[in-house]
């Protein structure tokens, strides 16, 4: 769901949108700044490279329509909020830049439906939640309300501010979206559910009581999942996505 430029027409908004976004990044690098003895930075890059190429590949989600990953939910898990904001920001970034997919003049829009909101809907429920709720039901519950609410958010600034057709936007984001997290949750929270008995020292927060994992068997889990993104990226599905679907049936509306 990357916005490209021209369709929001609306300074103040994408001025206000930028802010909240630099704001929420700079926050978040802040924090990482702080954390970095803490955190293997490396093992962050790895992921954030792994979450670059997930969501390079499209899936069927209706007929005609296709969807993609977020990420936010397995990064937030796995190395906490701030790591993943300022992760999905590089990633965002990076694909407003070097492959034009999503608007530079949009990119706050972006970084808000893509990073912020996916990141905190997870930290949030995670700090509202029982204890004892286990991160499977953290990821899929997760997972299912970013997009929810990144949809949401979506759905009205192109209703309001793009004169988007109000039903069918927010019917085909908000269904079409909140459908795609669910099943991002569940394989995420399969994910999860395995590292958590193989590899718990890779979660976040770390169990300081295990000795800590071994830099060779986080660089094996790296290159494992990698490279099951990479070779998926060919076969991805050519179908447009709800966001471009959306934004046809607007252009072709009276």
């Amino acid at each position: 769901m990357h916005l490209p430029d021209g369709i929001v027409d609306s300074p103040p908004l994408l001025l206000g949108a930028a802010l909240i976004a630099s704001g929420a990044v700079a926050t978040s690098l802040s924090r990482v700044a702080q954390r970095g003895a803490q955190r293997n930075l490396a093992w962050t890059g790895t992921l954030t490279a792994f979450v670059l190429a997930l969501q390079a590949v499209n899936v069927p989600a209706a007929p005609g329509v296709s969807a993609h990953a977020l990420g936010a939910s397995l990064l937030t898990l796995m190395l906490g909020p701030a790591h993943a904001i300022a992760a999905l920001a590089c990633v965002v970034l990076l694909q407003a830049l070097l492959f034009a997919d999503g608007g530079v003049a949009a990119l706050g829009i972006n970084l808000i439906t893509i990073a912020v909101v996916p990141v905190l809907s997870v930290a949030t429920l995670r700090a509202w939640l029982p204890e004892k709720t286990t991160l499977s039901m953290l990821a899929i519950a997760g997972t299912t309300l970013g997009n929810l609410l990144a949809a949401a958010l979506l759905s009205t600034i192109l209703v309001v501010h793009a004169g988007a057709p109000a039903a069918f936007t927010y019917g085909t984001l908000i269904g079409l979206q909140t459908a795609a997290g669910l099943v991002e949750g569940v394989l995420t929270a399969r994910a999860l559910s395995h590292l958590e008995r193989r590899a718990p020292r890779l979660l976040f927060p770390p169990h300081v009581q295990l000795r800590p994992e071994p830099t060779r068997r986080m660089w094996t889990w790296a290159a494992v999942g990698l490279g099951v993104a990479l070779v998926l990226v060919p076969v991805a599905s050519k179908a447009p996505d709800a966001l471009t679907v959306v934004l046809a049936h607007a252009q072709s509306a009276p």
